[in-house]
């Protein structure tokens, strides 16, 4: 019963459970990484995002001494983010549980920056417009120069129609979560309306472009803000897979219809997951059982056929000249084969054919060990797909060029040699 013999192996329920909690544990960290470096790199944009608007409240404090409180809000929101740096440097990268209490830690650190955020953007609209109002008198030189080239206006119904209309679109336009082209759009819509100065016109203008304009920027973040929690969790936990598991991430917006794609992705990258984890573990045992049953690895390949099928062999030491050759095929199937050992590829002669069949039968008690000793660490039979008997027919020369061999093996045809020229000492003796 030694022949070629091809089998598929499956886990037993409680190693496939001991495996399961394995990978939770192992995805919960990637995730929690991943949900700390996402949260991190939005707090640090958040802290630099307001240069600009810091010069603004600056000035208007050196010409009204009031800045709408923008420098007492943005205080807030230092002494909020300030903290999170050393909490994240001191977590241990490997304990599943800090991780995932630094990650809620930043994660509400988070939220509330974000409605500081929005308070902030809120002040710095009208100081913006407060400043245009101040420079209409005299443009200090020394201030940025982005503000020089800026139309003043006189506070006439005009003015004060398009100071209302410029504090809701540069609020719009500093949202970090409108999309580039409704920004440009915005940008577009304040530079047409400096140009404007008939009353009527601008009404015209703001009921046909502006309004409708705001309209679709605040329907954007209206769905943005109703989805953007559950697929920002989603994403997270996306990309954390895929980087845990070699996978390149896709980029998705976010919406409604890419919360649907993501949950089928990350079912499908678990599913997948689990079934090399199962066969990667599966693989491991067999090379534990055969190191612990004297078998050494002397060499191995891999290669895929046309038909997409990937397969990988390992060579593993039997008897001199003489090798188990296992092949692991990308369905899940282990094949066990022995054979001679040879540079070339040849078909066995007479001699070498009797040396493999004895081989044979010899491997069927160890075989039946490895299978007993598989069983000890979960792995169980789950179809036999071939258990052929030992026969000339199956006796075959394995030609190691063919493989990336760790040492120098003894062949089958020295062996032979061996034997042979031994032989013939004992008969001149004779």
């Amino acid at each position: 019963m030694s022949g070629p013999k091809t089998s598929r192996y499956t886990l037993t329920p409680e190693q496939r459970r001991i495996l399961a909690e394995q990978r939770k544990i192992e995805r919960r960290k990637a995730i929690a990484s991943e949900n700390i470096k996402r949260n991190n790199k939005r707090l640090l944009q958040i802290w630099a995002m307001f240069s600009l608007e810091k010069q603004v409240s600056a000035e208007l404090k050196n010409r009204c001494g009031n800045d709408g409180g923008f420098s007492q809000k943005f205080g807030e929101l230092e002494a909020l983010i300030a903290p999170i740096a050393p909490i994240v440097s001191t977590t241990n990268k490997d304990d599943v549980l800090a991780l995932e209490r630094t990650s809620k830690v930043i994660s509400e650190c988070v939220t509330k920056a974000e409605k500081i955020v929005e308070e902030l953007l809120a002040i710095s609209a009208q100081n913006e417009v407060t400043l245009r109002a101040s420079l209409n008198e005299a443009i200090d030189q020394g201030f940025s120069t982005s503000f020089a080239d800026i139309m003043t206006t006189t506070q006439t119904p005009v003015g004060e129609m398009k100071d209302k209309m410029r504090v809701q679109l540069i609020q719009m336009k500093k949202n970090a979560v409108l999309p580039d082209e409704m920004k440009d759009e915005i940008e577009n819509a304040l530079n047409c309306m400096d140009g404007i100065q008939d009353e009527v016109f601008l009404k015209n203008y703001s009921a046909l472009t502006v309004s409708p304009l705001i309209k679709r920027c605040k329907k954007f973040l209206s769905e943005y803000e109703k989805y953007h929690e559950e697929f920002e969790t989603l994403y997270a936990e996306y990309v954390a897979l895929c980087e845990h598991y070699c996978c390149v991430a896709q980029e998705y917006p976010c919406s409604a219809e890419s919360i649907e794609k993501l949950k089928i992705e990350i079912q499908r990258i678990n599913a997948t997951v689990a079934e090399d984890d199962e066969q990667a573990y599966i693989r491991e045992c067999l090379d534990e059982v055969m190191e612990e049953m004297g078998y050494t690895v002397i060499g191995s390949r891999e290669f895929t056929k046309k038909n997409g099928k990937h397969f990988r062999n390992e060579l593993y030491t039997y008897g001199e000249g003489t090798s188990v050759n296992v092949t692991y095929s990308s369905d899940g199937r282990i094949a066990m084969e022995l054979g001679g050992i040879d540079t070339t590829d040849r078909l066995p002669d007479d001699y070498e054919t009797a040396i493999l069949c004895e081989s044979m039968e010899r491997f069927c008690d160890d075989f039946k060990e490895i299978e007993k000793r598989l069983l000890a660490k979960g792995v169980i039979l789950a179809e036999r797909i071939s258990l052929l008997p030992p026969s000339a027919d199956y006796a075959q020369i394995i030609n190691t060029s063919d493989y990336t061999m760790k040492s120098k093996v003894e062949t089958l045809q020295t062996k032979k040699q061996r034997r042979t020229e031994a032989k013939r000492k004992v008969m001149k003796k004779e």
